[in-house]
């Protein structure tokens, strides 16, 4: 891949997995989650990935690196639109 390329990459990644995350929002609320049920099942996801990444040390580590960033953003105030969109509609 080309460096020029990447932005679009980018793009198309998170047009992708928005499309997936406005889904998964969109069956929370037909199904009537409460935040804090959506926030057990994500804590429950989050430990899935951990186990499955657990033969790829560098992965976990970047995965649990950017949860942590995002905790502490969140935790600070900070969490605004960045760089990548926000994925609710």
């Amino acid at each position: 891949m080309e460096e020029a390329d990447a932005p679009q990459v980018l793009l198309e990644l998170t047009d992708r997995l928005c499309r997936i995350v406005n889904e998964i929002l969109a069956e929370f609320n037909r199904q009537g989650v409460t935040p804090m049920e959506a926030g057990t099942i994500i804590m429950a996801l989050t430990h899935r990935l951990l186990g499955v990444l657990e033969d790829q040390p560098e992965a976990q580590r970047a995965f649990v690196g950017s949860l942590i960033g995002v905790v502490n953003e969140h935790l600070l105030g900070r969490l605004q639109r960045s760089s990548s969109p926000e994925c609710q509609g």
